[in-house]
């Protein structure tokens, strides 16, 4: 029965990876397209590996992290040796039938061994393989396809009984697949850990720091060459990379979100990944056996899959992408969740007397064939979806590209938010916004619209091709007018992260650094002197003044104003960024001269009234009083005797006495010159 099964599963992956390769082909006119750009950036990734270049997306730009598989870049290398342009993309469904092959057989097998049911096991593979979701997942180009049949192969070393050496060599390609992965690992030491320790099973620790290891090597050489363990990807998706929250907050909201989630996505509450019920029948074939493992002091199959499949999926909730393409992140842990659900329906069809019915095993098929006809609609829906989105990526991200490639000159700075096709197709010197593949930017990006800006200051691309509704800039004086170009798409799917249209266009530089210098004067007829500055909003300022905001109360995320307006008494336009608060500010100033009287020059923003309590180096040192004004730019000042300054430095904390939030935008400190 194996055989017939493997023979099966092959020629059905080999048709499933044809079919959905003959939908992209339809949709797209006959062309060759991913559903996703992010497919495009580990293959930017493989073809500069192929040419020497270790993970640089832009050669000469040097290492960055934006490939969340580490082993999946790698994995394309010897094809990008190759096939050039969209060629790879035809690698991408022979890896995705290979990997939907050996996934339903891992899950045949390893359902089998804890069932001895060969209607059950087979049951298990179908179900999973025949999802539409997971179709669209394994042939979007990604690693997904990798994790799952990793994740399988795994789950049946557990319950086999596989050598050890095996079991290592498997731990360590899944360490390395994803940081998710990696978790999965430590999560499996640790309960062998709790074996050894329990009296019960007599398991060698040190062979499994070799897997722990391997999955450590990315982190590390990320932290070498970024100066962070994190890969850019996880930092520019996850909540916590966000520079103002509460944990307590983040996680409430969170927690809310992953139970949200697993009813929606396992129990059918959308009808999009499995029907009704699922989830329950998914737990009456887990917990039980869990419990069994918690009572014997022995975690085994059960447990760690317990571990596996709610760790797992709670590690990719925490992200403000969790939703899109179709649940991506989520989706390889849709494996064990088929595993258990087998295995709950098996228990409940075997207890259940079927009023002592004859043909018991016809009534069994009956009822296991109505998850099958749902997934027959998944498969259709999705089929369709995936066509859909492969023609939206080729009608804008990879037409992008190749318009970039033709107009943008060679060597100039192009800032994107796409990083993917347009890099691919173009090789152009791209700056990504969002921070995928420039180091450094992630944080920067989580923001918002303002922080990104006053990086922008710095970098200064002569070009953007940007989706509007990701950088809306067109609004400010940013974006030159007209567009150079417009690629738009007619409706974007619930999932999809777009955010049509995507437009090429150049800067205009007229209002750079408009807000670096005060509009008006300040220093009483040259009686006080500037010595120090902070740009609010501008990262590296921030960092270097120790700048942060708090708040009294949840604060605003990300917290930040990006505004162009007229300053009050001038003519003179300002288009810069800053900070809101319900709370105050802190911040380190420099270069002071002790005993000199310091004044404290802020540019703020359509400003309500306030009163703040003004501390020096711990010491109350002023109240600042400032009227409401209208909704243009305004400076407002604050004297600080200069008994309060000390040294050459100060570290000053503004706290705001009312209820209002006010902002700022720009700190000047000026000293009385002696």
């Amino acid at each position: 029965m194996e055989n017939k099964l493997k023979r099966y599963l092959m020629f059905y992956s080999a048709a499933a990876a044809l079919g959905f390769f003959a939908v992209m082909y339809i949709y797209t006119g006959f062309k060759l397209s991913a559903p996703l750009d992010d497919a495009f950036i580990y293959f930017q990734y493989a073809k500069n590996l192929a040419a020497g270049h270790f993970f640089e997306y832009v050669i000469g730009d040097g290492y960055s992290s934006g490939a969340t598989s580490f082993l999946y870049a790698f994995l394309l290398v010897p094809f990008a040796l190759f096939l050039k342009g969209s060629s790879i993309i035809i690698v991408t469904y022979f890896l995705g039938a290979a990997c939907l092959f050996y996934s339903g057989y891992f899950l045949y097998k390893t359902t089998y061994k804890l069932t001895s049911d060969v209607l059950m096991s087979g049951f298990a593979a179908v179900l999973f393989v025949t999802n539409g979701n997971i179709l669209w997942g394994y042939f979007s180009g990604m690693e997904i396809g990798l994790f799952s049949v990793l994740l399988s192969a795994n789950l049946y070393m557990l319950v086999s009984g596989a050598g050890l050496a095996r079991r290592i060599l498997f731990l360590s390609l899944l360490a390395m697949v994803r940081p998710e992965g990696f978790i999965m690992v430590l999560i499996l030491v640790c309960m062998q850990l709790l074996n050894k320790f329990s009296g019960g099973k007599k398991e060698k620790i040190l062979p499994y720091l070799i897997p722990l290891a391997a999955g450590l090597i990315y982190f590390f050489i990320n932290y070498k060459f970024t100066g962070d363990f994190m890969p850019n990807t996880m930092r520019s998706k996850s909540n916590f990379s966000l520079n103002y929250f509460y944990y307590t907050d983040i996680l409430r909201q969170g927690l809310d979100y992953y139970l949200d989630f697993l009813i929606r996505i396992f129990n059918g509450a959308t009808g999009h990944y499995f029907p009704p019920y699922a989830y329950f029948i998914f737990l009456i074939g887990l917990l039980p056996g869990v419990w069994k493992e918690i009572r014997d002091k022995k975690a085994g199959l059960f447990a760690i899959s317990f571990l596996w499949f709610f760790l797992g999926v709670m590690s990719t909730i925490f992200s403000s992408f969790a939703t899109v393409h179709n649940y991506r992140y989520s989706m390889p842990f849709v494996i064990i969740f088929c595993l258990f659900l087998s295995y709950g329906a098996g228990f409940i069809l075997e207890k259940a007397e079927f009023g002592g019915h004859k043909n018991k095993a016809a009534i069994k098929i009956a009822v296991l064939s109505l998850f099958i006809i749902f997934n027959l609609f998944t498969i259709w829906a999705n089929a369709v979806n995936f066509g859909r989105d492969c023609r939206d990526i080729m009608s804008q991200s990879i037409a992008a590209g190749k318009w970039v490639k033709a107009n943008v000159p060679a060597g100039e700075r192009v800032a994107i938010n796409d990083a993917g096709a347009i890099t691919y197709f173009s090789d152009a010197r791209i700056f990504d916004l969002v921070g995928l593949a420039t180091n450094g930017q992630a944080k920067v990006f989580r923001d918002g619209l303002g922080t990104v800006f006053e990086e922008i200051e710095h970098v200064r691309p002569k070009y953007w091709m940007v989706h509007l509704g990701w950088f809306n800039y067109e609004r400010f004086t940013l974006f030159k007018k007209p567009r150079m170009t417009t690629f738009t798409i007619d409706k974007e799917s619930p999932y999809f992260v777009v955010g049509s249209p995507e437009v090429g266009v150049e800067t205009d530089f007229t209002l750079f650094n408009s807000g670096d210098t005060m509009k008006n004067d300040h220093t009483e007829k040259n009686t006080f002197g500037q010595v120090d500055v902070i740009d609010v909003a501008d990262i590296r300022d921030e960092k270097k003044h120790a700048y942060r905001i708090f708040s009294k109360g949840p604060p605003n995320v990300p917290g930040t104003m990006f505004e162009e307006e007229f300053n009050a008494g001038t003519r003179d336009k300002v288009l810069e960024a800053g900070r809101i608060t319900g709370g105050g500010e802190e911040f380190t100033i420099t270069g002071l001269t002790p005993g000199a009287d310091l004044k404290i020059v802020r540019r703020v923003f359509d400003p309500p009234e306030t009163l703040q309590k003004v501390t020096v180096d711990g010491a109350a040192a002023a109240e600042w009083k400032s009227p409401r004004a209208d909704a243009m730019y305004h400076e407002q000042e604050v004297t600080i005797n200069g008994k309060y300054i000390k040294g050459n430095t100060a570290r000053v904390k503004l706290e705001e006495k009312s209820v209002n939030r006010y902002n700022s935008f720009h700190y000047w400190f000026l000293q009385r010159r002696k």
